[in-house]
């Protein structure tokens, strides 16, 4: 049976996804239960968000204890896109953020230096993308709002390390123990996302520490076996390969900037809007404001329409870096 999931539960879920602490996500999740409708079809799902409002209670009742100071255990979603930066202990993960952002984590030759998430914003040419540096992916040590993270995050950073010949089997630990957890880490294919159920996660596999001995060969064998993803050799030490990581980056969460104009003004260059690789006229009104799109009759379009300012539909097809001039 269809779960028929009401407008107003979908509007829940978001809050839910933007929720920062612990009883902001219990709140969103109880609404969520008010508010679907209550049949066999939505019997899984409603034993779900109760199983995660007890973990999130004994959670909350854990912090209470000791001190009942409010943390903020999700960080705030800021700029194009948020990216999880995740790995095995000691993979260089703390560097590679600090090579591509001006966050300052803890960077240590030693596992485990990092025990909370590290939030830092990478500028790819006039948009900035949020990275966040996890804490590693150990069995044992892995914390349930680390997992949630990367559930709903946009691209995940799988991090390894080529100065081990563990290498492969420290990538693969990783992996387990995210399949573990319903999370599905995919090279090429349709991304799938839900708060409950399965999901899969388009992932760029990093290739860290690429100066150090050996290196060369390692990075051969870690193609052979992970040769679905795409793969970058990366070191903090020399550079090679942070550079370029911003575009690929860019290119892996399938996005495109849109900019507005007002009729008879120059376009406004600051603050594109973010759309998903495919939105139409229609979308890119409606990130304005809903009621805007209503009011829409026809746009004109600069970049990739036949010639400046062309006349184009509500459904016309949007590319990266297209201006749009809406008329209502």
């Amino acid at each position: 049976m269809p779960a028929n999931l009401t407008p107003e539960y979908f509007e829940a879920e978001k809050k839910y996804r933007a929720a920062r602490t612990i009883e902001e996500k219990i709140a969103a999740l109880r609404e969520m239960l008010a508010v679907m409708p209550k049949h066999k079809g939505t019997d899984k799902l409603q034993a779900d968000i109760r199983a995660k409002i007890s973990k999130l209670q004994k959670l909350l009742k854990e912090e209470k204890k000791a001190g009942g100071k409010r943390r903020f255990l999700y960080p705030q979603r800021e700029g194009a896109g948020q990216v999880s930066l995740v790995g095995p202990p000691n993979s260089g993960k703390s560097s590679v953020l600090a090579a591509l952002t001006q966050a300052h984590p803890i960077v240590a030759d030693y596992p485990f230096s990092t025990h909370t998430y590290v939030p830092g914003m990478m500028q790819f040419e006039d948009i900035q993308i949020q990275i966040i540096d996890l804490p590693p992916f150990f069995s044992g040590h892995i914390y349930f709002w680390q997992v949630d993270i990367v559930r709903n995050c946009d691209l995940v950073l799988l991090v390894g390390d080529l100065s081990t010949d563990s290498v492969v089997e420290d990538i693969q630990a990783v992996i387990e123990e995210l399949n573990e957890r319903k999370i599905t880490l995919i090279g090429t294919g349709k991304r799938i996302d839900d708060i409950f159920g399965p999901v899969a996660k388009r992932t760029i596999l990093i290739a860290n520490k690429f100066d150090a001995e050996g290196a060369d060969e390692r990075l051969k064998i870690l193609r052979e076996f992970f040769g679905e993803f795409p793969i970058i050799p990366t070191s903090t030490v020399t550079m090679q390969g942070l550079e370029q990581l911003p575009s690929i980056i860019f290119k892996e969460l399938e996005i495109i900037r849109v900019y507005t104009k007002e009729p008879g003004h120059p376009p406004d260059m600051t603050d594109p809007l973010i759309l998903p690789i495919g939105a139409t006229v229609l979308d890119a009104a409606e990130k304005i404001h809903k009621d805007f799109a209503r009011k829409l009759k026809y746009a004109r379009l600069w970049g990739s329409s036949k010639f400046d300012g062309q006349r184009v539909e509500r459904h016309y097809i949007l590319q990266d870096k297209d201006i749009v001039e809406f008329h209502i």
